[in-house]
């Protein structure tokens, strides 16, 4: 009898454990055109003056945040001088002066809306809701950037020195030259992690026990600029950024342009008292006011050194053809400058260029052929 072997197969079973990683993720909405308030956002007394910069959204894959910071945020640490007009008492004279303004990080970790948590930046990092380990649950979760002139994290409090009463309304207030910063969100690896263990003390983070907030994409330190280039409202000086506390005054624009870039003409048509139409100037007055009287100063030269306008040859060398340039019927020297005046808001202003008082003698004694002159203009406001 054949006997049958018997295999047995032993399959062993074993649980791994899978850990799982929330991811969390941020945009950074900046604020597109930045002007000063009296009690901004949450902040409700009305001695408090200042402006919201932008709003990080921040999100998890799992719908908790762990022990979220700020971090990097020298550039912004502590004060942040704001020079403009403003006094020292209620009586005073409003004055060039500067006061110390300060970042707020505003995060509503039981959803938006709810009852905030504020924080002062300060050193190179700073706690959103704590120093102490926390989870944050509200996804998104929204923490707002304010600039106040106070440093108090109750949002209801007084402000300390100079009210928002003390600072000029309707007026322009400079950040200091070259003030950019960009920084960045943080957050814990386990919710048993405060803020303390995952950073260092010059506001880096511990890969080790968390990491960088990828923000619009980027991640690392330093990854998201505060401030829209375009945000400043300082219509008086766009070359030192800065603020508007009040209504933004609309500086009228002009839109200046020609019909056609180039003329052709036959010289006899400009003989003498005759005079032929070259182009149309055009001068469009943007966001001026109905009625009002408006101006610009033109100043027209071409290539030649001489004292007139003078046409050369295109081809070849030769003597020039001298002659005499209009806007309308006023007679324009080279070089000096025509103020265009009566220029109305919501109307096409034109003025015809014109050349005229070419001498037919001095045509008949030129190398016959083509001739031509590069007209430059320059347009200023009136002093």
């Amino acid at each position: 009898m054949k006997k049958i072997r018997l295999v047995y197969c032993y399959i062993i079973l074993s649980l791994v454990p899978i850990l799982l990683f929330a991811e969390v993720t941020a945009t950074y909405l900046s604020e597109s055109a930045i002007t000063l308030d009296i009690s901004p956002g949450p902040f409700t007394h009305p001695t408090v003056l200042g402006a919201k910069l932008g709003t990080f959204v921040i999100t998890s894959t799992t719908g908790e945040i762990y022990s979220p910071s700020l971090v990097n945020i020298g550039e912004v640490s502590d004060q942040i001088p704001l020079t403009g007009l403003m006094k020292d008492w209620a009586d005073g004279p409003f004055e060039l002066n500067t006061n110390d303004f300060y970042i707020i990080s505003v995060a509503y970790p039981n959803g938006f809306g709810s009852e905030p948590v504020l924080q002062v930046l300060y050193d190179n990092l700073r706690p959103i809701i704590s120093w102490q380990s926390n989870t944050v649950y509200a996804n998104p979760f929204y923490v707002e950037l304010y600039l106040v002139n106070t440093n108090s994290t109750n949002r209801n409090a007084q402000s300390g020195w100079r009210p928002a009463s003390y600072f000029k309304l309707d007026s322009p207030f400079s950040l200091p030259v070259g003030f950019n910063p960009r920084f960045s969100v943080a957050v814990a690896d386990s919710p048993n992690t405060n803020v303390g263990s995952y950073t260092t003390g010059s506001g880096s983070v511990k890969e080790s026990q968390g990491s960088y907030v990828t923000t619009d994409g980027s991640s690392g330190p330093d990854n998201t600029p505060i401030l829209d280039p375009g945000s400043y409202t300082n219509p008086d000086d766009p070359d030192t950024p800065g603020f508007y506390y009040g209504e933004v005054p609309v500086i009228e624009s002009f839109f200046i342009d020609f019909l056609i870039p180039e003329s052709n003409f036959e010289l006899s048509n400009a003989y003498g008292s005759n005079r032929v139409t070259i182009n149309e100037a055009r001068i469009e007055v943007m966001n001026g006011t109905q009625g009002t009287n408006y101006a610009q100063q033109f100043t027209f030269s071409d290539q030649s050194p001489a004292s007139s306008f003078q046409l050369f040859p295109s081809v070849g060398s030769g003597a020039p053809i001298n002659f005499n340039l209009y806007l309308e019927n006023q007679l324009i020297e080279k070089g000096t400058a025509y103020t265009w005046s009566g220029l109305q808001s919501g109307v096409l202003n034109t003025r015809n260029i014109r050349i005229g008082d070419i001498s037919e003698t001095e045509v008949m004694n030129k190398v016959s052929g083509t001739y031509a002159d590069t007209i430059t203009v320059n347009i200023t406001n009136p002093d």
